[in-house]
């Protein structure tokens, strides 16, 4: 069976596994407007992986809990909006926090720190807030993939090529500001949480094969456009240049 990812938008991903697991990563979808895919075209889902709470990553996530019934990874904070806000079946959820490794629906995720916030309220008004996570996703066939969960850059990822090894990373590049995605008051915004830069530093010292640019919903956008000329750059240098596979909403990518 091919191994395969999906891109929606923003971050959000569907991933096939080796052995035909069907993962789903920040499902941002049905209130996305440029994401041809929409939550009740999934078909099933097996696994589902959120990196924290913001409405671009949590997205439908309590939708498809209900409708598919996947196995469900995230923190405590996720967990609580999933109960108290969607009537979530608690059975499902498998919370965890960086460094507690699991093995669910046959699919090894490493949750690995993310600087970065997450937060929701719940039904009542009450602020719930966590701490965000990355993924290390091993997916077969030697494929081990990275989600940063919107993380800023620190020296700590380093150890986390050192120590898991991720071969492809969804490398967020930009910050989208395009109508329907978009903070408040987007120009005010001169770069996402990693510069185009960062992301090639961060994808250096992890030690990447390959970066699939993430986090944005227009693929020509000028972020990716100026991470893909600095890998050119480097390969003209002899420096450190990852395979580069630019991804737009609804594309699908296969090894």
């Amino acid at each position: 069976m091919s191994v395969s990812i999906q891109f929606f938008g923003v971050a959000g991903y569907k991933i096939i596994t080796a052995d035909g697991v069907h993962v789903l990563i920040d499902p941002f979808m049905d209130e996305n407007p440029y994401s041809p895919v929409k939550s009740d075209d999934l078909g099933h889902v097996d696994l589902m992986l959120i990196t924290h709470n913001a409405f671009d990553h949590f997205g439908d996530a309590g939708k498809i809990l209900k409708k598919y019934k996947p196995k469900t990874i995230c923190a405590l904070d996720v967990q609580h909006n999933l109960v108290t806000n969607h009537d979530a079946d608690t059975d499902l959820i498998r919370p965890t926090i960086w460094g507690m490794a699991m093995v669910e629906c046959g699919v090894a995720v490493r949750p690995v720190e993310s600087h970065h916030w997450s937060f929701a309220k719940s039904s009542d008004g009450q602020l719930l807030s966590g701490p965000a996570m990355g993924f290390i996703v091993d997916i077969g066939d030697g494929i081990r993939i990275y989600h940063p969960g919107d993380t800023a850059l620190f020296s700590d990822m380093k150890l986390i090529g050192q120590l898991y090894k991720p071969t492809v990373g969804l490398m967020h590049v930009s910050l989208p500001s395009d109508k329907g995605v978009s903070m408040p008051h987007p120009e005010c915004y001169k770069s996402g949480e990693l510069t185009p830069q960062e992301a090639l530093l961060a994808s250096e010292w992890m030690g990447l094969d390959e970066v699939i640019t993430s986090h944005y919903v227009n693929a020509d956008c000028d972020d990716v456009k100026e991470f893909i000329k600095l890998v050119e750059e480097n390969k003209k240098n002899g420096q450190y240049a990852p395979k580069t596979v630019v991804l737009a909403p609804g594309d699908v990518h296969k090894w």
